[in-house]
């Protein structure tokens, strides 16, 4: 918890809360319409999941394979089906912030190859982490799939063993890939600290499931804890950190930067989430919402009930946490009651141009190009 503290009181402190909107937005958009260095993303994107089979196959060079063939396929299908489906945006920056920090004559063919390698390894970290999650939370689908715990022939015991596979193929990778670089250690420092900082927020998030109706973990300062350890680390500081510790960039001054700026769109992403969970199409986002029926500690929660009046809190503490789909639809109509909609989209708009601010204060222009790029991706996603 007090890492947590320390971690959240660090972006708040340094002027890293939300902001009342310093740019206007047609300004803000424009600030984020150029693709850096003529960079092709529907190519790289392309390029990215035509590595898979490549890994795969490195993967499948440990012997226990070639004693246990049968296992190979196993491996092969759980990656296939923990892994493939989303939007690769993890894998995808991960190559990016290599290509913009790297000299141009250093790019090769074998470097771009390490690059995706490294790439699809936060992919499998994801993998990992929300195969855990959806156990955890009892979630039913997964882009557009039940959940791999609920595939035919799976189960939650096999779906916990299939976890561990996961993460130790991460590991597999950076050994096979990485072992007689300078930088093997740094690999592996980051991923384990990525997997403890996530650990951490996923027992903030808990906590609030497990203590049902006991709203006094509904902070803000709660929630942002949670926000900058589940989300932020494996999502943006993770993918962003290894493209430049590949390309020889990585120091204390652009891990910091990538520490404050990743914790701003770990927040404009998370809450992105929660909005969609509860408002989103499940047809586009690929999961039916459930952060009310779990009783979740999300932004529209917090935010609701520090407006709420009396009788407001009464009908939020009987169906907050509910499964009942009265009681849910009765929390969707009280968020619209309440204007939650009117404020996320002013407080996306805050985050977004502070995100802005913070980008053009940088002090090198592969750091601005970098973060332009992923907050074009990010912003507005959920229109």
């Amino acid at each position: 918890m007090n890492i947590c503290r320390k971690v959240a009181s660090n972006v708040v402190g340094k002027g890293f809360s939300i902001a009342s909107n310093e740019f206007c937005n047609r300004s803000a958009q424009r600030f984020c319409s150029a693709v850096p260095n003529n960079i092709d993303l529907k190519k790289e994107r392309e390029e990215f999941l035509n590595a898979l089979p490549g890994v795969l196959d490195v993967l499948a060079k440990h012997p226990v394979y070639k004693e246990l063939p049968d296992t190979e396929k196993w491996m092969r299908e759980v990656i296939h089906g923990t892994v493939t489906g989303g939007k690769n945006s993890r894998g995808i920056n991960t190559v990016i912030s290599y290509r913009v920090f790297e000299k141009p004559e250093k790019i090769t063919e074998e470097s771009l190859r390490q690059a995706r390698t490294l790439g699809w390894c936060a992919e499998i970290l994801q993998g990992y982490l929300v195969v855990l999650d959806d156990i955890m939370d009892g979630s039913l689908t997964r882009r557009g799939q039940p959940c791999w715990y609920l595939r035919d022939g799976v189960g939650v015991g096999n779906a916990i063993n299939d976890a561990i596979l996961i993460h130790y193929c991460i590991q597999q990778l950076i050994r096979a890939n990485f072992e007689n670089s300078p930088n093997y250690l740094t690999y592996i420092h980051n991923f384990s600290e990525t997997v403890l900082y996530t650990s951490i927020g996923q027992h903030l998030d808990i906590m609030t499931g497990l203590q049902k109706k006991n709203y006094n973990l509904f902070t803000k300062e709660h929630y942002d804890s949670i926000v900058i350890n589940k989300s932020s680390y494996y999502t943006y500081k993770l993918p962003l950190t290894l493209g430049m510790i590949l390309a020889n960039s990585y120091n204390d001054v652009t891990n910091k930067n990538a520490e404050n700026i990743s914790f701003l769109l770990g927040r404009l992403f998370q809450i992105q989430d929660d909005y969609m969970d509860c408002f989103g199409d499940d047809s586009l986002t690929g999961k039916l919402g459930s952060d009310i029926q779990e009783g979740k500690c999300t932004w529209l929660a917090v935010n609701a009930l520090n407006r709420c009046k009396e009788n407001h809190k009464s009908v939020f503490k009987v169906c907050y946490g509910s499964r009942e789909p009265a009681h849910v639809e009765r929390i969707k109509q009280l968020y619209i009651d309440l204007k939650i909609p009117e404020l996320y989209k002013q407080e996306e708009n805050d985050i977004y141009n502070l995100i802005v601010q913070k980008i053009k204060s940088l002090p090198t222009a592969p750091e601005r190009e970098l973060y332009q790029m992923v907050l074009r991706e990010i912003y507005g996603r959920n229109r």
